[in-house]
C-alpha cells in the first residue's frame, strides 16, 4: 500500500468515526426526548387516575385461568365484546375511552394459573397501561 492509499484510508476512517459519533449523539437525543415525554405524561395520567372509576380484580379467588376473563366480562365498566383470550383482553383494555383505574391483586400468588400465564397477564396489563392514557393499572 503506497502513501496515497494510506492517506485515503486514514481519511475514510476519520469520516467513519465522525459519522458514528453523530449517529450516537442522535440516538442519545432520541432517548432523552422519550424520557421527557414519559415524564410529561405521568402527571397527566396521575390526574386522570384521581378522577377515574376504579376496578379491583382479586386473582386469589380464581380457581381457573378462564376466571380472569370472566372477571373482565362481568365488570360493568368494561366493554361486553371482549373475547376469552389475552389478545382480546389487550384490545379491550387499550380501547377504553374513559379514565379507569384497575387494581389487580394476588396475581403473583395465583395458584390456579401457571407461572408463564401469570407472567403473560402481567406483561399484557403493563403494556396496556403504557399504551392507553385513560388507563392506570396497578398490580399488587
Amino acid at each position: 500500500m503506497n502513501k496515497r492509499q494510506k492517506k485515503k484510508r486514514a481519511k475514510q476512517n476519520e469520516i467513519k468515526k465522525a459519522i458514528d459519533l453523530i449517529v450516537m449523539e442522535k440516538g442519545e437525543k432520541k432517548v432523552e426526548k422519550k424520557a421527557e415525554k414519559k415524564a410529561e405524561k405521568k402527571p397527566e395520567k396521575a390526574a386522570k387516575a384521581a378522577k377515574a372509576d376504579a376496578v379491583v380484580i382479586d386473582c386469589a379467588a380464581f380457581a381457573t385461568k378462564a376466571q380472569i376473563h370472566e372477571a373482565f366480562h362481568n365488570e360493568p365498566l368494561f366493554p361486553d365484546y371482549t373475547g376469552n383470550n389475552l389478545d382480546a383482553m389487550f384490545d379491550m383494555l387499550t380501547e377504553i375511552a374513559k379514565p379507569l383505574t384497575i387494581t389487580v391483586k394476588n396475581l403473583s400468588t395465583w395458584e390456579a394459573a401457571p407461572e408463564s400465564f401469570r407472567g403473560n397477564v402481567r406483561k399484557l396489563l403493563e403494556r396496556a397501561d403504557r399504551e392507553n392514557p385513560n388507563l392506570t393499572i396497578s398490580i399488587d
